[in-house]
């Protein structure tokens, strides 16, 4: 019995409560005003955060280009680190992600496609593929993407039906120029360079602000994160195994993309959870000679420390 009796006590407290605090505030216009005041400083301190934390000291990174983005909930972007992110460099097998968006937004992902000799012919032998074998499109996205296999990229350039390398490598650079990709350019759906590639005697191209772009567009793809998130998949026999070591060793990660040719050196795309859940981070390291992994580590390290989040 005596608790609706104790309820009811808290109600009539509370509702006391707000009639004194709202008639203190007419009778107190300044009161009003500087609670506002409040409440709006205190909404615009969130909306600046991260803060940059000045004692921290600039990041040096032993790579060409290099970026680190702050996406948040709400899709506002905030840079919060660069270095010459508007330098065109070759992206190696950083194209593969283009090619598997080309992939998503163009082909019916059952239809089959059989391998052929050339497609099993192409340099590096990743993804394990077979000559005469029949994948479906959406498992040649795997060796594309995990493995960053050549053969896989051919076969869905070349053996589609109804498509060819021409019109495959069109279709990516009309998308480059709709996602106002400005300094980014293909040649060829794998990144291979022109002595690795009979076709061209060009390199793929593009920059570290230019891959944030596509980034952006690629998380509207889950297919292509739930693919570069898994660490190991047996699909069709073998075992792939995802070139990104961060996967199962670093919490956080969404996934990303390595690459690495003789020109470009080492590259990493990397997309990962922002701290305190706010958001994302779209990172990206072009042309490194230094480890890309532990590059990487010293730029979320830094993004970590050196903003108040």
């Amino acid at each position: 019995m005596s608790l609706p009796f104790w309820w009811g006590i808290n109600v009539l407290q509370d509702n006391l409560s707000n009639f004194f605090f709202w008639r203190e505030m007419a009778e107190n216009p300044k009161i009003l005003a500087a609670e506002a005041n409040q409440l709006a400083f205190e909404q615009n301190l969130r909306d600046l955060k991260p803060i940059r934390d000045n004692q921290i000291e600039d990041l040096e990174i032993k790579a060409k280009s290099a970026t680190s983005v702050f996406l948040d909930n709400q899709g506002r972007e905030r840079i919060l680190f660069q270095k010459d992110i508007d330098q065109r460099l070759p992206i190696a097998s950083l194209t593969k992600l283009m090619t598997a968006y080309i992939v998503l937004e163009n082909y019916d992902l059952a239809k089959e496609i059989k391998i052929s000799k050339e497609a099993v012919s192409q340099k590096e032998n990743l993804g394990k593929l077979k000559v005469g074998e029949i994948l479906s499109v959406e498992q040649l996205l795997y060796p594309l993407l995990m493995e960053s296999s050549n053969d896989a990229a051919f076969a869905l350039a070349n053996d589609y039906e109804g498509m060819n390398r021409e019109k495959f490598v069109e279709l990516m650079n009309l998308t480059a120029q709709k996602m106002n990709l400005e300094n980014t350019h293909f040649f060829n759906p794998t990144g291979l360079e022109p002595d690795e590639d009979k076709y061209t005697k060009d390199l793929n191209y593009s920059t570290a602000a230019d891959l944030v772009k596509l980034t952006k567009e690629l998380l509207k793809e889950p297919l292509i994160w739930e693919i570069l998130s898994t660490p190991k998949y047996t699909l069709y026999g073998p075992e792939l195994v995802n070139t990104n070591e961060f996967l199962g060793e670093m919490p956080g990660i969404i996934g990303g993309k390595t690459g690495y040719t003789e020109k470009a050196l080492a590259c990493f795309l990397l997309v990962s959870e922002s701290p305190k859940s706010k958001g994302y981070l779209l990172n990206v390291i072009l042309g490194t000679e230094a480890n890309r992994f532990e590059e990487m580590k010293k730029l979320l390290n830094w993004v970590q420390q050196a903003y108040n989040w």
